[in-house]
């Protein structure tokens, strides 16, 4: 199967349409993160197969659960993951890549540059920090991916979402037993969502939370 087959079949099966124009932009990220991955480490997963699947369709589990419109940040981004696949499928959204790698922010600033996307921007800080430039904003969903221990992310996420905002977890395989495990009375768990990715024995688990 083809790198873009692969690409648009993901996407069919989690319900995201791209046209020829957001897949080409697909792959040409897909190329800027191998042509990169040498000079900063920004993936241990350096195959095409895998960073289609483990990375940008992975980041796309989340797609459903954001409204049209909305704000978006995501601590933690690393590569641009959730926050570049996002942004490509979905260009009404509003997106802020949080990561503390000021090498990993440059590149993110590079492929918003190559491939002049509109609906991303960056910041390099520690979520939480004083300093940090988005001290006192809040957002529509704030979305981690594997970042920390639960209470850890909810933590760091609880003062970026406004009043009626959605933390969005993305979790591995014992993503329900951490939810189960830590206790917290402020918050709903509004969808618990488990899926293997495709091609892959790679489970993800979704949970989306809001304030009670």
């Amino acid at each position: 199967m083809s790198i873009e087959k692969l690409l648009l079949n993901g996407c069919g099966e989690l319900g995201v349409k791209i046209d020829s124009s957001q897949t080409e932009k697909f792959l040409s990220y897909l190329e800027l993160i191998k042509n990169w991955n040498s000079k900063i480490n920004l993936t241990s997963v350096t195959d095409d197969e895998g960073i289609v699947v483990k990375h940008f369709i992975d980041s796309l589990t989340v797609s459903e659960f954001i409204d049209d419109g909305s704000t978006v940040l995501d601590i933690g981004t690393g590569a641009g993951f959730p926050a570049i696949p996002l942004a490509l499928a979905r260009d009404s959204l509003k997106i802020t890549a949080l990561d503390s790698r000021e090498k990993r922010i440059f590149f993110i600033n590079e492929v918003i540059r190559e491939l002049g996307i509109k609906n991303v921007e960056t910041v390099s800080a520690r979520a939480g920090e004083n300093r940090c430039s988005l001290a006192g904003k809040t957002f529509d969903c704030v979305v981690t991916r594997a970042v920390g221990d639960i209470k850890e992310v909810i933590e760091l996420s609880l003062p970026y979402i406004n009043k009626d905002g959605l933390i969005i977890l993305m979790r591995g395989k014992e993503g329900r037993f951490e939810w189960e495990s830590y206790e917290n009375f402020n918050f709903r768990l509004n969808l618990l969502k488990e899926l293997t990715l495709p091609g892959t024995g790679f489970r993800r688990v979704v949970l989306v939370l809001s304030k009670k």
